[in-house]
């Protein structure tokens, strides 16, 4: 079935289920509806801002939620993304690029694919859940989030994401069984498997979650795509101070010429201070990385997996955040490697104008020693939004 008659299909079904359930008011309402409309400005120069290339995206985001019976509930969310602008036009074969995932079914469409104008939709969560004290099943496309620091995560198996791409806070979802049984004093254990139609890219993991002297912790072991996996972690606290880490072994099923072993290692120390300052440090280790980095595709196509989440062997994340006042705040951040003296700077501002629309400030600056110590290239970015 092609991806327009099931989207057709889909919200006729919608309409006569929110119409039905609006003809009995004794009944409580079992479809909900929110969502968002962005309104994002990217302007992209390398060192001078004369030399300038602008692109655009409007951002709407469709969450349906369906309350079926006290344990069931099912979940359809849609992203609907319009690019346009110089940026488009310059970055070939754009439209392909974002017209990507890894899932085992096919939920996304390319509506219009010109040279300055690309509109694209996807479904990242289509989810039916199974929910009581002791058991929690989700079958369908969800996110399995196994991390527990905020930048680096290397035990998030199933969903690793762009720290970058800052405009996608939902993150990615796997087409995946997940079976969660609750046990006594916090504890549980979950399996996960994410489906794929090429063996080498379905992943199978079980977690194991306890609580002991005020400390979380977890470990997990599986197999993840072409490797064996083992990890674990923790989150606690050091007087005042949050303190978290996790780490992930990855080990090759077979040898060939691009398989190689990698343990990755997340520490993140934070706390937040009576004055409404907020500071936070996440360093990431490899013992393999790849080196490899680029800003020529933007943020919109910066692939990263769980085995390699940044590529160089040590990483640093540094965030200080003030509250202005209840409704702004400021927010600088920077990433440092060593490799190259790579350098990226993030301040931001965050301004909640009105009841359900705010309004940010972001940029993005990249700085590398290559044959001399220089401004790589820089995104502004101006984002409006509206919730629903």
């Amino acid at each position: 079935m092609k991806f327009q008659i099931y989207i057709s299909a889909l919200f006729l079904i919608f309409a006569n289920i929110a119409v039905d359930a609006q003809t009995d008011d004794a009944k409580p309402s079992w479809i909900e509806l929110h969502g968002y409309i962005k309104y994002i400005q990217n302007t992209t120069f390398v060192q001078k801002i004369d030399s300038n290339a602008t692109t655009n995206l409007i951002h709407n985001r469709l969450n349906f939620k369906f309350n079926i019976a006290p344990k069931f509930s099912a979940r359809l969310e849609i992203r609907n993304r319009i690019f346009y602008g110089e940026q488009i036009e310059q970055t070939p074969n754009f439209g392909d690029l974002i017209n990507q995932d890894n899932g085992y079914f096919h939920l996304y469409h390319l509506w219009v694919n010109e040279e300055s104008f690309v509109a694209q939709s996807t479904i990242d969560r289509m989810l039916l859940q199974y929910s009581d004290d002791k058991w929690e099943v989700i079958i369908g496309r969800q996110r399995i989030n196994w991390g527990i620091n905020n930048v680096w995560n290397p035990n998030d198996l199933f969903n690793a994401f762009n720290l970058l791409e800052f405009d996608y806070e939902e993150r990615p979802g796997s087409d995946a069984i997940r079976i969660q049984h609750n046990l006594k004093n916090n504890a549980s254990f979950e399996l996960a498997y994410k489906a794929s139609k090429n063996s080498e890219e379905q992943i199978a993991a079980l977690l194991y979650k306890w609580n002991r002297k005020k400390y979380d912790f977890q470990l997990l072991s599986g197999i993840y795509q072409t490797d064996f996996v083992v990890g674990g972690g923790w989150a606690g606290s050091i007087k005042e101070a949050g303190f978290k880490g996790e780490m992930s072994y990855f080990i090759p099923k077979q040898n060939s010429l691009d398989s190689y072993e990698n343990f990755c290692f997340s520490l993140m120390i934070d706390q937040t201070f009576k004055n409404d300052w907020y500071l936070a440090l996440t360093m990431l280790y490899n013992s393999n990385p790849t080196n490899a980095f680029m800003i020529s595709e933007g943020i919109y196509n910066f692939n990263v997996s769980a085995k390699m989440l940044f590529p160089f062997e040590y990483n640093f994340h540094f965030t200080a955040l003030k509250t202005i006042s209840p409704i702004s705040s400021f927010n600088f951040s920077f990433i440092y490697s060593p490799e190259k003296n790579t350098l990226i700077l993030i301040p931001s501002f965050t301004w909640n104008v009105a009841t359900n629309f705010d309004l940010d400030f972001l940029a993005q600056s990249f700085f590398a020693d290559q044959s001399n110590y220089k401004n790589l290239g820089t995104n502004l970015f101006i984002r409006s939004r509206w919730s629903f």
